[in-house]
């Protein structure tokens, strides 16, 4: 076994531990009773939104590519999508979803300096969006609830997405920042890595032409992604009480739960971590353990649940990789 996977099976395994940690403490037999009474039309209705999410993400990359003449339809880019997202819940950062530019290159032979613009631009905003909802969240929970002082993990959370908008940044844009690695165009397999990136900066005018319409639609992915989360919420039972409207609670806390699955941490796309931190949240606001833990275990698994989908589409990706390679 190779240091990569012994690395995702240490990840996994703390992941796991952290999870049943959470259940310890917040009790299992209450988390099941939690899931025996679930109200499933609102889950399904749930599931629905995130699906419209899903839709916009597609949207948005089919909205460069067009721009660039890539000529792939968007059911198929749907399909790439719905690999990156499938494998961005077990990868660490939610890297994984960095794979829905092989799927687009080897399923439907997008180049890849055109597939990965398409992904680099909308992420880049999508980041930036959640620093600010996230920090405004932080905010808030720091100076009504736990005072200055505390909330470093939220606060690390935010940093970290900071950076790799800065890095996103320089990469997409930077020439000088990429002749730092042109040592790369040596090594063998990198070598391909880093023509790619260096092709892509040639059409990320694109980005920029398109700025208006990504700003837009991640607007509309983001009020997608939160009834997704607050009828998550509603299917057990949860009900808040706060002096602005109940459905913008969720409005900030994805972006904030978002921030803890980027926080350096040996886990699977934060598995266990983000967890802990939903229903520590969630307890600020008066809601029982069991049925914020079971809320965050929801939202986390039924988006792997709706992304299942795409495996066989997943496994098309070495196929293609095989067949360009003869």
């Amino acid at each position: 076994m190779d240091r990569k996977n012994i690395f995702i099976l240490l990840n996994g395994a703390v992941s796991v531990a952290l999870v049943a940690v959470l259940l310890h403490m917040v009790g299992l037999e209450e988390v099941l009773g939690q899931l025996a009474r679930m109200d499933f039309l609102l889950l399904f209705i749930s599931i629905l939104s995130l699906f419209g999410m899903d839709l916009v993400m597609a949207f948005r990359i089919k909205l460069l590519l067009d721009d660039m003449k890539a000529g792939i339809r968007f059911t198929d880019i749907l399909r790439s999508h719905f690999v990156g997202m499938l494998l961005a819940d077990f990868t660490p950062s939610r890297t994984g979803y960095f794979a829905t530019v092989a799927a687009m290159r080897y399923n439907y032979g997008v180049p890849s300096d055109k597939a990965l613009l398409s992904i680099f631009g909308p992420q880049m905003f999508d980041f930036i969006f959640k620093v600010v909802a996230g920090s405004i969240a932080i905010l808030y929970i720091i100076f009504v609830f736990i005072g200055p002082g505390q909330g470093l993990v939220l606060i690390a959370g935010a940093f970290a997405i900071s950076a790799i908008i800065l890095l996103m940044l320089l990469i997409m844009f930077s020439r000088r920042f990429l002749a730092l690695f042109s040592f790369a165009r040596g090594l063998p397999v990198i070598s391909r890595l880093y023509d790619v990136v260096v092709r892509m900066q040639d059409s990320s005018h694109v980005v920029v032409r398109k700025t208006p319409h990504i700003l837009a639609l991640i607007m509309v992915s983001w009020v997608f992604r939160s009834l997704s989360w607050y009828f998550a919420a509603k299917s057990v039972g949860i009900t808040l009480g706060t002096e602005f409207p109940e459905v913008l609670f969720y409005f900030f806390l994805q972006p904030l739960v978002t921030m803890l699955e980027f926080v350096p941490s040996p886990t699977i796309a934060g598995l266990g971590l983000s967890e802990s931190g939903t229903t520590l949240v969630f307890s600020l606001f008066g809601i029982a353990g069991a049925q914020a833990a079971t809320f965050a275990l929801i939202v986390r698994f039924k988006s792997t649940l709706l992304h299942l989908l795409a495996v066989p589409e997943a496994l098309r990706v070495p196929q293609g990789l095989n067949e360009k390679q003869k």
